[in-house]
C-alpha cells in the first residue's frame, strides 16, 4: 500500500499551485481555489486583518468584486463580509482610498504610504496595497519595487518603524504588490502591460512577496487560454477567431453560457450595494476572479500555504490520509484505526478543479474514476483544522 501521510494540525497544500505560490494570477482566480481554502483560515483572515487600498476606476475591479461576493451563495454573507470605511466586528475591515494609484503616484505613493501609516489614528492597519491604472511607460523596477521594499523594511515584521517609542508603530504592515491591467493590442514589448507584469511577478516571487496579477487575469480565458491581443474588458478578436465565438468577449461568452448565482455572481459598488461590473468592464467575470485571486492572498498572508514544519499539536488526533494504488481507494485513518465517521472528501487537480466531493463514511471511496495524475485530497469533518495531501494515481 502506498501511504502519502499528513499528521498534525497544520493546513497546507503541496503542489505548485498552492505551496510556496505567491502569484495569484488565473490559476489562482478560481472559485474552485476559494472554496478549497479551509474556513478557518477565511475567519482568521476576515477578522486579523485591516486593509487599506489605493486606486482608481481599474482598481474597483478588486472591491467590487469583494463586496459582490458576500451576496454569492449560502453562508458567504458571513464567510467573506467585508465592510467600505466602517470596521464592524467579524467583517473585514477594509479602507477604501478612491483617487490615487501607482500610475500617478508612482514616485510619491511611498511617502503617501509613511502618512498614512504614522498617523495614530490608522494604528490598527496592517495590510497596504497601491493599484495601478495605466502601467505602460512607467518604470516599476526604478520606483515601485524599490520604494516596495522599502515599506517593507520599515513597516514589516521586524521594521525599522515597527516598536514602541516615539515614530514607531506597534502593528507590523503586510504589503501585497500588483500588476497593470492589459490594453486592447498593446500588451507585448518594453514597457508594456506583459513586460511590466513580469518585472514585478519576477520581483515577488525571488523575495516571496505576494502579488495580485492583474495582466494575467486580463488576459486569460475561463479555459486557461492566453490572448495576448486582450483589452482589460476580456476583448480579443483572436480569441472570437479561433473560437468561432459569435462574440470577442471571453468573460461574456462565459457569463451566457452559465448560471448566475451558480457559476458567477453580479459585483456591486459598496457591501449590499448597487449593481457594478467595476470601472472599464461589461461583465462580471473580471471582478469575480480578482476577488477570489485577493481572498487567496489574504489567505496566504495568515501562513497557510507554507511550507509545513515537524511540530505537532499534541491535543489533536493524528489523522492521515491513505491511498491504496493497486485497489484506487482512498481511505482515513485516526490515530491508527481506520475511521468511520463521516468526513468531506474533495480531490482536485492540479489546476484546482473539484474533481470529487463527497462526504465519506465507512473509511474508503473509490477513485477508480480518475484519469492518471497528480492529484489532491482535502479532508474535512470529524477534526478540528482541515488537512490536505498529494496523491499520484499511476
Amino acid at each position: 500500500m502506498k501511504r502519502l501521510i499528513f499528521t498534525g494540525v497544520l493546513i497546507v497544500l503541496v503542489y505548485s499551485g498552492y505551496a510556496q505560490k505567491y502569484i495569484a494570477n488565473y490559476e489562482i482566480a478560481k472559485e474552485s481555489i476559494l472554496r478549497s481554502i479551509p474556513e478557518e483560515v477565511i475567519n482568521q483572515a476576515r477578522n486579523d486583518f485591516h486593509i487599506v487600498y489605493w486606486h482608481t476606476s481599474h482598481g474597483t475591479h478588486v472591491n467590487y468584486g469583494m463586496y459582490g461576493l458576500q451576496d454569492y451563495k449560502a453562508g458567504d454573507d458571513v464567510l467573506f463580509a467585508i465592510t467600505n470605511n466602517d470596521p464592524t466586528n467579524n467583517k473585514l475591515d477594509f479602507h477604501n482610498i478612491y483617487g490615487k494609484d501607482l500610475s500617478v503616484q508612482e514616485k510619491t505613493f511611498d511617502d503617501i504610504t509613511r502618512d498614512y501609516l504614522d498617523d495614530p489614528a490608522n494604528a490598527d492597519i496592517n495590510v497596504v496595497m497601491w493599484s495601478w491604472c495605466d502601467i505602460r511607460g512607467h518604470e516599476p523596477a526604478t520606483y515601485y519595487l524599490p520604494h516596495m521594499q522599502d515599506l517593507i523594511d520599515e513597516y514589516g515584521e521586524g521594521g525599522s518603524k515597527i516598536g514602541t517609542g516615539d515614530g514607531q508603530r506597534e502593528k507590523p504592515v503586510k504589503f501585497i504588490f500588483m500588476t497593470g491591467h492589459a490594453v486592447a493590442n498593446d500588451n507585448l514589448g518594453d514597457g508594456k502591460p506583459k513586460n511590466q507584469a513580469d518585472i514585478i511577478n519576477s520581483f515577488c516571487e525571488e523575495h516571496h512577496y505576494l502579488c495580485l496579477d492583474y495582466y494575467s487575469i486580463d488576459s486569460h480565458d475561463m479555459d486557461d487560454r492566453y490572448w495576448e491581443d486582450v483589452s482589460d474588458d476580456a476583448e480579443s478578436a483572436d480569441y472570437k477567431e479561433a473560437t468561432g465565438d459569435s462574440i470577442s468577449n471571453f468573460y461574456k461568452a462565459y457569463q451566457y453560457s452559465h448560471v448566475l448565482g451558480e457559476d458567477y455572481y453580479e459585483n456591486k459598488s459598496a457591501p449590499n450595494g448597487n449593481i457594478d461590473f467595476g470601472r472599464h468592464l461589461s461583465q462580471h467575470i473580471t471582478a469575480n476572479r480578482k476577488a477570489y485571486a485577493m481572498w487567496w492572498i489574504l489567505a496566504r498572508l495568515t501562513g497557510w500555504g507554507d511550507t509545513p514544519t515537524s511540530s505537532v499539536n499534541n491535543d489533536e488526533k493524528n489523522t492521515e490520509i491513505l491511498f491504496n494504488q493497486s485497489t484506487r481507494q482512498l481511505s482515513i485513518r485516526v490515530n491508527n484505526v481506520l475511521s468511520s465517521n463521516r468526513q468531506v472528501v474533495r480531490v482536485y487537480n492540479l489546476t484546482g478543479v473539484i474533481c470529487l466531493e463527497k462526504e465519506i463514511e465507512n473509511s474508503s471511496i473509490s477513485l477508480a474514476h480518475l484519469p492518471k495524475g497528480i492529484y489532491i485530497v482535502s479532508l474535512s469533518g470529524g477534526m478540528k483544522r482541515a488537512i490536505a495531501t498529494k496523491i499520484l494515481i499511476q
